[in-house]
């Protein structure tokens, strides 16, 4: 086994100038000493190049500048132009707390199966690095890691640390995707047999933007693309994996919550157009779905907005705890 192997921590950044500082400098700190950090600046428009200069006399910082290409675009790039044995992802506005590279390294020593090391994470709000809190998830290890994904995200981009021979075995990011291209990806190393390894100690720091934990009820299109994720996997599916997986109900799912922030969004047309779709699938789903559109739509769409907003801050509020430390 290679003694102390180079690891690559990968940083994409576009117009991140307010934070990326801070990552870089949580990337350089690490108690690991054999690393390199690779900023591909995806065509920011700010002052990133100006800021990212303190950095050039550091041997084990390399800088790249594209035309932006969205973040696949850019965490592909920094691969392509990285030398590690290992891929770290550090998305440009979080923080690896000092002992993150050390403690995965020491992980994937320990488990010679696992392709892709995650750990625990903390949550804090814009600026406010001192005051951590957690989100009360359920994290999975080997084959326990794909259904469960279909169903929820857990994996954030800046917890993983992968083995180079991944993007080998499985390709590189979508660059076609605008959102939710890190979904995509975890989806599709868990269905092809990849192997995740869930490392159970908080060593990231993930920056919570304005309403942050709050903000998937204002982004239906977030729902709408994961939606069209579980579509285009459920395609490529055998039918036997298809019942295994019970793909019909978690894209049911997906479209019903895309349906949800629709309605809190009060738009009532694309609130209807997810909300059939999900209960068509099933038996009398078109007469269910109508029903139940009927039911809804004689509600008026202020008073449902308000009402499935509270629901949705009451239920999320349930899964915020503060960080032990």
């Amino acid at each position: 086994m290679e003694k102390n192997p180079l690891v690559s921590i990968i940083i994409p950044s576009y117009n991140d100038e307010k934070y990326v500082v801070e990552a870089i400098k949580s990337a350089l700190a690490q108690t690991y000493n054999n690393i390199e950090v690779v900023v591909v600046d995806d065509g920011s428009t700010d002052n990133t190049k100006e800021v990212l200069k303190q950095f050039a006399g550091d041997r084990r910082f390399k800088y790249i500048y594209q035309t932006n290409k969205w973040l696949p675009g850019a965490r592909n790039t920094a691969v392509r132009n990285s030398q590690g044995k290992y891929i770290a992802f550090l998305d440009a506005d979080d923080i690896f707390m000092p002992e993150k590279i050390a403690e995965h390294v020491a992980h994937f020593e320990a488990n010679p199966d696992c392709d892709v090391s995650y750990s625990d994470e903390y949550h804090f709000k814009e600026m406010d690095t001192e005051h951590l809190f957690k989100l009360n998830l359920k994290y999975y290890s080997g084959p326990e890691v794909f259904p469960n994904l279909l169903r929820r995200y857990f994996i954030a981009p800046s917890t993983a640390v992968l083995r180079r021979e991944v993007f080998d075995r499985f390709g590189y990011q979508d660059e076609s995707k605008r959102l939710c291209e890190d979904l995509e990806y975890w989806l599709r190393l868990g269905y092809g047999g990849a192997h995740f390894c869930f490392l159970p100690k908080p060593l990231v720091k993930l920056r919570v933007r304005g309403d942050g934990i709050y903000g998937g009820m204002n982004r239906p299109q977030v729902k709408v693309a994961s939606a069209k994720i579980l579509d285009e996997l459920n395609a490529k599916m055998t039918p036997a994996d298809r019942k295994r997986y019970n793909m019909r109900s978690a894209i049911a799912k997906m479209k019903l919550k895309a349906a949800f922030t629709f309605l809190v969004k009060s738009d009532k047309v694309e609130a209807k157009k997810y909300l059939l779709e999900a209960i068509g699938a099933y038996p009398a789903g078109n007469i269910v779905g109508r029903i139940t559109w009927l039911l809804i739509a004689i509600i008026p769409i202020g008073l449902t907005s308000k009402l499935l907003h509270n629901i949705y801050v009451a239920k999320k509020s349930n899964f915020l705890k503060p960080a032990a430390r």
